[in-house]
Formats: structure tokens, C-alpha cells, sequence
């Protein structure tokens, strides 16, 4: 019998466990994970360096005001606070992102278990959760453990190699609980253009998700082009908004320039090197490839000399440079993706604690609630003050 039984050991699950150890060190604590050790996806975050949290993170951040609450409690000054008293030092970039000094996301994971192992925290790995019942004002998990209370960490369905498939949420309903319907986010989008040309060309832009009636989503920052479409955190971002239905993802990939300032820099170009050809002139502004495939999307030829370009071309291609449409066929599946969208009805949780409406001693945090942000750290940030506020709490 355990007091608290943590059912899975990620970001929330092993914050939320040391949370609880802390306050009552006599409290019987166990983590059960599904995979061989715990905390595998924290390793991945950050590409390998952990953004640990982001300095300007506010409910604004986040599709909704539930989290209003727990950020006011654990703001990322806090979350720090934390991790410092774990023995880890952070930096933080001029975007206010939080890395480890280390710049290395196994010291996150090695401070977070050698504080549990020192603290006793018992930890099960190798072992899925499938079956959670609460008889007797006690929680039965796999026919096996016992506990007087259980916090459901199990993420959402992103990254299943790391974790995270999807099995937290038919624990939930198999309590009553509410699921709203659960999409890849922070993902790439794949497109039905052709842009197998532009494979691998980053640039620059600002980005808007239409979905044929109004604009639902902007953001701006780097785009990566890939052999299938949109990747690059600005793409990514905007991810979230992309569920069922049509979208067209527009592009300004001069985002510092406005159309007569482009018109004027191909003008001087023309006139300084008459021979040069169209494509070479853009070479000026943007990467070649994506020049030559603005071009193409003109029906202009890439080689034409800069003399028989006329105005009427230039004032094309700007337009088109501010405005390089895509249609979104969809995007690169839950495999890829850095987070799920969607999750547990927050409503049936206390905006406090965590602690379900419905089912007294349970709670749930991280990302298996329905709550998400973009990138930069907001969505570790949700994960630690969520595992924060429900051990303390507990």
C-alpha cells in the first residue's frame, strides 16, 4: 500500500513525486513507468539541450485561462527556484528560453532522479498501466499496487516511442472523465504542393494558417522547407490550430521588407548589372532556391536578364515573395510531434490542485490535461508547475 502512486515518470510525474516527498518525508511514494527508465522524453526537448521554461511565460501562452491558477503559484521563477534547489544552474537566452548550463538535457533528468532516488521514492519501470480502479477508498492499479491517492501522468499521445501513447486517456474515461478530441501539435505540415526543390532552404517569415474563411493562427520565425512541406518552429507553432478541415498556409518570406522597398532593391540591381540573370538578383534577399522557386510560381523564367525585366514583373514577384500560399494536406502525425493538442476536460478538474471533480484522491497534470502552448519552454513550464501544485498539494 502505497500513499501516492505517480503513474508515469516524465517532466510532471517525477516533479510531482519529489513535490510530495518533500513536504512528507514519511509519505510511501512509488513512480510507475511504462518504458525501461524514466524521464526518456525529457532527454529530447530542447533538441537534446532541455528548454527548461521560458522567463516571459503568462496565460496568454496557453489555449486557455485554466492554467491561470497554477502559473500564478509556480511561475517560472519558481519553476528555477526548483531546479536549483535540485543542484542544476540555468541560463537564459535574449528570448527569454531557459537551458540548463550544462546546455545538456540529461543533467534535467539526472538532478530529478537523484533527488528521488535520495528521498526513497520508489520507481517501477517496465510497467504499463492498464487498468486503474478505485474500490474502498483505495486506487488498484494493474490488479497489483495499491494507493490511497494517484496522479496520472502519463502525456499525451505525441512522441509514443518516448512514452507517450495515448493510454492515459482511457484511464480517464474509464472514470467518467471527458476527453476532448486529441491532434498532433508542434509538428511539421505537410503540403499538396510540390516543394521537393526548396528541400532543406530555411528562411525567415511570417506565417498565417487560414482555414478559408478567416485567419486562425500567425506567427513568425524560421521556416524550414522539407521533401513534404513546413517544418521550422514558425510552422510549428501554428501546428496547434491545424485539425480536421482545409488550411492554406501563407508565407512572407521578406518579412523586413515591404513591397516598394523590394521593388526598389531589383531596380538598382537592374540597372547596376543589366546582364544578370533573375534569379542571381534575388540571390541578393533570399536563399537561391526559394528565388528561383518564387519565380517559377510567376511563370517567369529564372535565367531572364534583369534588362527585360519590367515593372510589372517586379511588382509580381514581391507580391508573391509577401504571400507564397500552401495548401495543407495535414501534418506529420503524432510520431513527430513535440506535444498533443487536446486531452482530459479541464473543467472537470480543480484549477488549484488538479484534483478531479468526479474522483476524489485523483489527480492529473501535464499534458495529459487539455492544455498546450507553443514552443520555447511553455510547455516544460506547464509540465513542472502542474507536478509542482499536485504534490504539494497531496
Amino acid at each position: 500500500m502505497y500513499q501516492l502512486a505517480v503513474i508515469g515518470g516524465g517532466a510532471s510525474g517525477l516533479c510531482a513525486a519529489i513535490a510530495a516527498k518533500r513536504r512528507n518525508r514519511e509519505m510511501k511514494i512509488v513512480i510507475i513507468e511504462a518504458l525501461p527508465r524514466v524521464g526518456k522524453k525529457i532527454l529530447a526537448t530542447g533538441n537534446g539541450r532541455c528548454n527548461l521554461t521560458n522567463l516571459n511565460a503568462s496565460v496568454e501562452d496557453y489555449n486557455t485561462g485554466f492554467v491561470s491558477d497554477i502559473l500564478q503559484k509556480y511561475p517560472p521563477k519558481k519553476v528555477i527556484e526548483f531546479f536549483e534547489s535540485l543542484g542544476l544552474m540555468t541560463t537564459a537566452d535574449s528570448e527569454g528560453r531557459v537551458y540548463p548550463m550544462s546546455n545538456n538535457a540529461s543533467s534535467v533528468l539526472d538532478c530529478l532522479r537523484y533527488e528521488a532516488d535520495y528521498l526513497g521514492i520508489e520507481t517501477v519501470t517496465d510497467t504499463h498501466v492498464d487498468s486503474v480502479v478505485n474500490k474502498d477508498g483505495c486506487f488498484i492499479i494493474n490488479r497489483q499496487y495499491k494507493a490511497k491517492k494517484i496522479i496520472l501522468a502519463t502525456g499525451g499521445k505525441a512522441s509514443p516511442s518516448q512514452g507517450s501513447d495515448g493510454s492515459g486517456y482511457a484511464l480517464l474515461k474509464a472514470f467518467g472523465h471527458r476527453i476532448t478530441p486529441v491532434y498532433p501539435a508542434l509538428v511539421q505540415l505537410t503540403v499538396s504542393e510540390n516543394v521537393k526543390a526548396l528541400k532543406g532552404v530555411r528562411v525567415k517569415a511570417h506565417v498565417a494558417l487560414s482555414d478559408g474563411r478567416n485567419c486562425i493562427g500567425q506567427s513568425k520565425g524560421e521556416v524550414l522547407f522539407t521533401d513534404y512541406g513546413l517544418s521550422g518552429i514558425a510552422v510549428m507553432d501554428i501546428s496547434r490550430k491545424v485539425k480536421d478541415g482545409k488550411y492554406t498556409c501563407s508565407l512572407d518570406i521578406l518579412p523586413s521588407l515591404n513591397e516598394k522597398q523590394i521593388i526598389t532593391f531589383l531596380t538598382h540591381r537592374k540597372r547596376s548589372n543589366p546582364a544578370m540573370s533573375f534569379d542571381n538578383a534575388l540571390g541578393g534577399v533570399l536563399p537561391k532556391k526559394a528565388g528561383q522557386y518564387v519565380l517559377k510560381e510567376c511563370k517567369i523564367k529564372s535565367e531572364t536578364p534583369m534588362n527585360r525585366v519590367t515593372d510589372f514583373m517586379m511588382k509580381l514577384i514581391s507580391e508573391k515573395a509577401e504571400n507564397l500560399s500552401f495548401t495543407v494536406t495535414g501534418t506529420n502525425g503524432f510520431k513527430n510531434a513535440q506535444i498533443s493538442a487536446g486531452g482530459a476536460d479541464v473543467s472537470e478538474f480543480d484549477s488549484g490542485t488538479l484534483e478531479s471533480k468526479k474522483v476524489k484522491g485523483l489527480y492529473c497534470t501535464g499534458e495529459l490535461l487539455d492544455v498546450d502552448a507553443v514552443c520555447g519552454g511553455f510547455n516544460l513550464q506547464w509540465a513542472w508547475a502542474s507536478g509542482l501544485a499536485a504534490g504539494n498539494e497531496i
